[in-house]
This record gives structure tokens, C-alpha cells and sequence, in this order.
């Protein structure tokens, strides 16, 4: 095989490579179901001490959500006072939620939550920083 046909098979070899790749990443990812983290909550955990993964993810979700409202200057969906709500009692709310709405359990795990949020912290009246 001449240089130039070699080169023209490596860059069509690279390109249907990259092209399986590029198939692979649009797949959309799968998200945690609202059931998965309710058994994943349940796992351990009692009323006022939930396990620390649960209190992962729900903190890692108000700190997610609080940071794009700060970064888009948009009214929050709800108002957590740290020294008010502890990062407990907040999870403690969302997993009663969640038990409260089991027949969504196949439901996406982040809309469920911030519904939680919303309900159990709105930024008018008690609980809020509003």
C-alpha cells in the first residue's frame, strides 16, 4: 500500500471510530428513579438520622438548584435556612414525600425531590428565608 492510501485508511478507520463514540454519547444517561432513592434512603436510616448517602444527594441537589438560581438571578423554587432546617430534617422531608408519592416511584428521583422541597420549604411563610 502506497503512503497516501494508508494515511486515507487510518483517517477513515479514526473517523468510523469516533463515529460509534459520538453514537454512544447521545444515548440519554438513565437517571435515578424516585423508587431507587427511597430504598437506597431507607437503607439504615430512622427518623431524624438518615443515612449519609441520602443526605448526599438531597444536599447536593438544594446546593445544585440554589447555585443555578443564583447564577440565572431566578426566584428559588424553595428557601432553606441552614441554621434553621438542618441537612437531616430537610431529608427526613423529602423521604416522607416520597413514601407519600410511592405510586410515582418510577418517576424521575430529581423531580420528586424538588417537589419535596418546594412543598415542605416555599420562600413565603414558616421555614423559609424569605
Amino acid at each position: 500500500m502506497s503512503m497516501i492510501k494508508k494515511i486515507i485508511f487510518i483517517l477513515l478507520s479514526v473517523g468510523l471510530l469516533n463515529a460509534s463514540v459520538v453514537l454512544a454519547e447521545e444515548k440519554e444517561p438513565e437517571l435515578l428513579t424516585a423508587g431507587e432513592l427511597l430504598e437506597s434512603c431507607a437503607k439504615g436510616s430512622v427518623p431524624g438520622t438518615p443515612n449519609n448517602g441520602c443526605v448526599q444527594y438531597v444536599v447536593g441537589l438544594v446546593l445544585t438548584v440554589m447555585q443555578l438560581h443564583q447564577a440565572e438571578q431566578s426566584a428559588p423554587f424553595f428557601c432553606i435556612n441552614p441554621q434553621l432546617n438542618p441537612k437531616e430534617e430537610v431529608t427526613d422531608n423529602v423521604i416522607a414525600y416520597l413514601i407519600k408519592q410511592s405510586s410515582r416511584s418510577q418517576e424521575a428521583a430529581q423531580t420528586l425531590v424538588l417537589e419535596a422541597l418546594t412543598k415542605s420549604y416555599p420562600c413565603t411563610g414558616k421555614g423559609g428565608q424569605a
